[in-house]
């Protein structure tokens, strides 16, 4: 079972829009000094739809490299999804080649598809490899929304899970009991962590949470806290990352990633464009950093800045 907080780390572009795979060699090693339990390659924070097959392959690994080179065990999802099969099938392919633990894949997206097409598509990627397949649900990019009924016919194509992103708690909480109650190998990962402790007395385990690239102290705080039955830290910790993760959400979740961490004085990197970094004379920074310095305060643990 995967457990714990992953990533959906940022890929870092130089300035004029080429991988950085030097800078986001450095921001994979500052999450993992600071405890991070995995990584979720190219997905949406990690810029997958702006990116080549080849540059993401070099993304699994460069991450494959510092994992082992880490001497813990990160759990590495490579996400795999793309607007086509063909491409989706070949990163499947290259990221078992490379070593990681599993694949996920939002479902083919821009073009809207029947059930039976999604299906059939997930059932593709399921043959196509022997790791662990994730569908990965975020209606607001894919324009496809699952269903429990989907999520049945999913499991019958061999389907090892879902990370899910809007967190319907309907949705969310039948899937994980049904599945439970079938005796069914399928794991519910969060999305986001935005839910995490509720879900987490449910049974659920394992979490995919964006404030991992700039906060990442914070976040292996909570995990911590809620494994080892510490209720009161862990609710503190919760209530924290939940008021912070709000006050960032005032643009994309990618680019606030970004603006963290200059705020902190580290290398954010640039964004590949259509995306950019507002200039770092934009009065946001200094409000992320005062927002930064009184969450850490709040919860005792020392802001690290460059």
């Amino acid at each position: 079972m995967i457990r714990g907080s992953l990533v959906p780390n940022i890929t870092l572009f130089d300035e004029s829009g080429a991988l950085d795979l030097r800078s986001t060699a450095w921001h994979i090693n500052w999450m993992f000094g600071h405890g991070v339990d995995g990584l979720f390659l190219t997905g949406s924070y990690g810029a997958g739809p702006l990116m080549s097959v080849e540059e993401r392959i070099a993304v699994y690994r460069l991450a494959k490299s510092l994992a082992d080179e880490s001497g813990d065990h990160r759990t590495l999802i490579a996400h795999v999804g793309c607007i086509d099969t063909a491409s989706t099938l070949r990163l499947a392919h290259a990221a078992e080649e490379v070593g990681v633990d599993a694949i996920g894949a939002v479902p083919p997206f821009y073009y809207k598809y029947s059930e039976d097409l999604v299906v059939d598509y997930y059932a593709q990627l399921v043959k196509a490899t022997s790791l662990p397949v994730f569908a990965y649900n975020n209606p607001e990019t894919s324009r496809f929304s699952f269903t429990v009924g989907t999520v049945r016919r999913l499991l019958d194509a061999g389907l090892a899970g879902m990370k899910d992103s809007p967190l319907n708690v309907g949705f969310v909480s039948r899937v994980f009991y049904e599945t439970k109650l079938a005796g069914a190998d399928f794991q519910m990962i969060l999305g986001t962590s935005n839910g995490w402790l509720p879900f987490y007395y449910m049974g659920i385990r394992a979490m995919i949470g964006g404030m991992g690239n700039w906060a990442p102290e914070i976040m292996t705080a909570l995990v911590a806290a809620t494994e080892s039955g510490d209720q009161q830290r862990a609710e503190l910790l919760y209530v924290v990352m939940m008021d912070l993760s709000a006050k960032m959400h005032f643009t994309d979740s990618t680019i606030a990633s970004q603006m963290a961490l200059y705020a902190r004085g580290f290398n954010g990197g640039f964004a590949r464009r259509p995306m950019a970094l507002p200039p770092r004379s934009d009065p946001r920074y200094t409000e992320i950093k005062q927002w930064l310095e009184g969450s850490f305060e709040r919860v005792g643990i020392p802001l690290e800045t460059a």
